[in-house]
């Protein structure tokens, strides 16, 4: 039997405590974590290994590679679905159940299980269909979304449902039918393609809808200028001025998308042919892969992990827009005993749910902004203070005050490169030495996009790519363009970066305010990997393409 109730499934007592030993043992949790839990288990009745999810303190993927090996299973990423075997199903059954059926291994289903039972997924499975069945181990939110991404969109062609409310909108002369419809088809689609922002985007003749899809912004459809009541009504479900069309404003508003809540940042400005918009979508989910699960290499997770161990300092997380800071600062965040930790935050906004931390937005009506909340974080005897970004001299001091005096303090910095920081931090009003002294480690980070693996093949290097690769280099792997990736070659985004430790003679150097040139060889000698050298591996590995990193982070 697979029953377990750490996991969500039945009780079994013997397999719980287990189960439960299995986590502290294998490093992932610690014993005084699975104390707390329980403490709060015992007063909110959920099972522990959803709390042990929903606090932060262990990846859904790790839980489900733990039971993975607990089951005898294989765990699995989500793979292609066959839409012929799943055709058996529906979205009621696979989501009440937790399951997705993927495809045929001779005459038995190859079944995905996500939060399941297998022994009652394999009964259930036998009566509708008549096949045994075969289970690989999914993480659980990604079960999920993957059965809503099948099944939804399957019920719901959304581009001819947008089609019809585009002209269902523009027969409507008396504005009684709302675009309310019409938002949700576009929001729909943001999620199915994996976009982290839509751009409403007016033309002269028509309105553009574009989306941001791994990094690179695409346009998706066009509608007419006549449809701008839909501006109006997303100003008005932000909570902004409709009225108000010759200044920016910023809002936002929360939606459940299949199944999902997120709160969608809206912003406007105002151009030549009417209001752009631009919505962010920010998922609200406390689940948040690891530094490996990212895309980290195993002995810089070790470094950054090192550094993040430090009981007091500056870490500094740099790089433009966009490019995962704040992702890899919460993640960098959770390899610490936060339990055993006081941590308090101010970020703007709070896009991912720490444990037991205390987690504050900017507000800056209220006059709340990163350096004020500084000020009030030192009188609530904090171990580690978050703060979302280095912006301004105010806050810059108050960073460093607080690391000086025995806190550890995390931030972003945005900055072009790596050796910009100590130059930054001093145009911000913080002297050499009070830099030196605190300053632990910075993090630069670019993404790229990964070659497709649905369509991923290789190919003779170009001229161009063997002058950067190097001669000895005669093939190279790219995505050819397929249905997964929209006939891009790419699908997702991993990171490109380098990382900086500050050792006593690097100090001593920016304490000496010695030129730039001295500060990247002595960094180099002390380890550090150039991001140019972290691009050629990702290359050589198969992972991206030298056009990709030309456009992500230029070549040297």
């Amino acid at each position: 039997m697979y029953k377990n109730s750490d996991t969500g499934m039945e009780p079994m007592n013997e397999t719980r405590l287990s189960f439960s030993r299995m986590l502290v043992s294998n490093g992932l949790v610690s014993q005084i974590v699975i104390d707390y839990v329980r403490q709060k288990q015992a007063v909110e009745g959920q099972k522990l290994g959803r709390m042990l999810v929903e606090l932060g303190f262990i990846s859904a993927k790790d839980l489900a590679r733990q039971l993975a090996i607990q089951r005898g299973i294989e765990f699995r990423e989500v793979p292609a679905v066959d839409p012929e075997v799943a055709a058996a199903f529906n979205r009621s059954l696979c989501l009440t159940h937790n399951f997705l059926p993927v495809g045929r291994e001779g005459d038995k289903l190859r079944v995905l299980l996500g939060d399941a039972e297998p022994d009652a997924v394999a009964t259930l499975i036998q009566r509708r269909v008549g096949q045994e069945v075969v289970f690989w181990q999914g993480e659980f939110f990604a079960v999920i979304d993957a059965i809503h991404q099948h099944y939804y969109f399957q019920e719901n062609p959304v581009e001819r449902l947008i089609e019809a409310e585009i002209r269902k909108l523009g027969d409507d002369r008396d504005h009684a039918y709302s675009p309310d419809r019409l938002m949700e088809l576009i929001l729909h689609t943001a999620v199915r393609e994996r976009a982290t922002d839509v751009h409403l985007a007016p033309t002269a003749r028509s309105r553009g809808v574009l989306m941001r899809i791994d990094g690179v912004l695409r346009p998706m459809f066009a509608m007419p200028p006549s449809l701008d009541r839909l501006v109006s009504f997303i100003k008005l479900k932000a909570d902004m001025d409709a009225s108000e069309q010759r200044l920016p404003q910023d809002g936002s508003f929360t939606i459940n998308l299949m199944d999902a809540t997120y709160t969608i940042r809206v912003s406007t400005m105002i151009s030549e042919f009417g209001e752009r918009v631009a919505m962010r979508l920010l998922a609200e989910r406390s689940d948040l892969d690891r530094l490996q699960d990212l895309g980290f290499l195993e002995e810089d997770v070790a470094e950054m992990e090192k550094a993040f161990a430090r009981p007091h300092g500056l870490i500094l997380i740099t790089g433009p827009t966009g490019s995962g800071k704040s992702t890899t600062l919460h993640a960098a965040l959770r390899v610490q005993p936060l339990v055993e930790r006081n941590v308090l935050t101010v970020e703007d906004p709070v896009e991912y749910r720490v444990p037991v931390a205390c987690q504050t937005e900017v507000n800056r009506r209220a006059g709340y902004d990163f350096a004020s909340a500084m000020r009030h974080f030192l009188r609530h005897d904090p171990d580690i203070i978050l703060v979302g970004e280095v912006r301004d001299a105010e806050t810059a001091r108050a960073a460093l005050d607080a690391s000086s005096t025995g806190h550890l303090v995390l931030s972003t910095l945005h900055v072009g490169g790596i050796f910009g920081v100590v130059p930054r931090l001093r145009l911000l009003g913080v002297d050499a030495e009070t830099v030196a002294e605190n300053l632990v480690a910075v993090i630069n980070q670019r993404l790229v996009r990964c070659i497709c693996p649905y369509c991923k093949a290789q190919r003779a290097a170009t001229e161009d790519e063997k002058a950067w690769l190097g001669p000895e280099v005669s093939m190279v792997h790219h995505g050819v363009g397929c249905s997964h990736c929209r006939g891009t070659g790419y699908r997702g985004r991993l990171p490109v970066y380098e990382i900086l430790t500050v050792k006593r003679e690097l100090a001593d150097a920016i304490v000496g305010e010695a030129p730039r040139a001295r500060i990247r060889e002595l960094a180099e000698a002390s380890g550090l990997k150039p991001m140019a050298g972290m691009a050629r591996y990702r290359v050589l590995q198969g992972e991206t393409t030298v056009d990709e990193v030309r456009r992500a982070i230029g070549l040297e």
